[in-house]
């Protein structure tokens, strides 16, 4: 499927599915948004990898800034995917890929879609590899990083696989990308 047809139905797919997402989120949280069964089959269909979150925040003016981690070598480097200003609520969806991350952010106002190259194939640079990603609610603190998702891959295939994948950077990987979400609130003039 062409890329571009693929971003298109894919933007749908989530705007659609996302309409009925549950509206009485408590402030400042952020959770997995919930979908429907048909759209789970859709985004099953065209890419099992795309992880969809909403959250809710306090009255306020608020920064939101995604983080690309990449570890190479078993180094972990950092590169800013979006910093700008966060609706009161909204939902986002993160996408790795072999070659980029995705971020597609669906607000009210409408959606608006995010991508940098990823430097590290994980998958294919790795002899054991695993995926998680943040599935349960997480409480936001202004100023506080909230792990979104993790690819790490070990050379080595008797390196024990860490199951606190939260703390990404000690996980002793060889390979890895990671994406972290922060809320800033604004200071008061």
């Amino acid at each position: 499927m062409p890329k571009k047809l693929l971003l298109l139905v894919l933007t749908l797919t989530l705007a659609a599915g996302l309409c009925g997402c549950e509206k009485d989120l408590e402030p400042m949280q952020l959770q997995a948004a919930p979908v429907s069964e048909e759209t789970r089959q859709v985004l099953d269909l065209i890419d099992n990898e795309l992880t969809l979150w909403e959250y809710r925040l306090n009255d306020g003016t608020y920064t939101m800034v995604v983080d690309l981690w990449v570890c190479q070598n078993g180094s972990w480097e950092k590169t800013n995917l979006l910093t700008g200003p966060a609706a009161g609520q909204a939902e986002f969806a993160m996408r790795l890929t072999a070659s980029q991350a995705e971020l597609i952010i669906l607000e009210e106002t409408g959606t608006t879609r995010y991508a940098i190259p990823c430097p590290v194939n994980v998958t294919s640079a790795s002899g054991v590899c695993s995926y998680s990603s943040l599935t349960s609610g997480s409480t936001i603190s202004s100023g506080a990083e909230i792990p979104l998702l993790a690819r790490l891959g070990w050379d080595n295939s008797a390196d024990p696989v860490p199951t606190d994948w939260q703390n990404f950077q000690d996980s002793g990987c060889d390979t890895g990308v990671a994406v972290t979400v922060t809320f800033t609130e604004a200071a008061e003039s």
